[in-house]
């Protein structure tokens, strides 16, 4: 089965990015983690890539920057306008239409491994079987989210985001269209205390890749 998984970014200079990153640690190397986080986002992918049909893509979130030179490791689609929801139910259909399922995952959990997602890709690579996945984040979002069915157009919209129960409201009106297999909780990046439990998180992997070790050089020399 051929898969897909879209990795979420956008492009600094024409979208404001982590903003509240930037209050603390300025805008120029908020900007830097951004980029470097995806780096290690598009490289698992890339990892993952070899050992399954899988095709990554990058969803990036301006029109304008769909050739920008941080975006051409991966094909791209633009997420289009609207709130979250609506850009991702657009980005998830649109990928399905090519593609026996899809994996929707944030370009700042830069702690993911081949591992994770291999588990995910397994779960959703069933014939004959409707099956989905979700990651919980610690913040009460959500990492990922894929399946191999159509997911219906009502359910990204009607889910409020950005609150401490997001990832349970997705949950509890996913798991009516089929099985969900659930992934490890991870931390994604949003605060400065993020940065920190971060850098723990990288130096805690087991086999951390090359862009993993380079993000934990960053965060490093940040002196956090």
């Amino acid at each position: 089965m051929s898969g897909a998984i879209a990795i979420f970014v956008k492009t600094p200079g024409l979208s404001p990015v982590k903003t509240r990153l930037a209050l603390k640690i300025g805008q120029e190397k908020a900007e830097a983690f951004h980029l470097a986080s995806s780096r290690s986002v598009s490289a698992v992918v890339q990892d993952v890539s070899m050992l399954n049909d899988v095709h990554g893509y990058y969803a990036v979130a301006e029109e304008q920057a769909i050739t920008h030179e941080y975006w051409q490791n991966f094909p791209r689609v633009w997420q289009k306008e609207g709130g979250l929801g609506e850009r991702m139910a657009h980005v998830y259909q649109k990928l399905l239409s090519k593609h026996d399922f899809v994996i929707l995952v944030g370009a700042d959990i830069p702690q993911m491994t081949v591992k994770e997602l291999q588990k995910a890709i397994i779960s959703v690579s069933q014939k004959n079987q409707t099956q989905l996945v979700f990651a919980p984040s610690v913040d009460g979002g959500f990492w990922l989210v894929g399946g191999n069915c159509k997911i219906p157009h009502s359910i990204w919209s009607s889910v409020k985001y950005s609150q401490a129960d997001t990832g349970k409201q997705f949950f509890n009106k996913i798991k009516k269209l089929g099985g969900v297999k659930t992934l490890a909780i991870l931390r994604d990046v949003d605060e400065l205390d993020d940065l920190i439990s971060l850098r723990k998180a990288l130096l805690d992997l087991d086999e951390p890749i090359v862009e993993q070790q380079k993000l934990e050089g960053f965060l490093s020399n940040l002196r956090l």
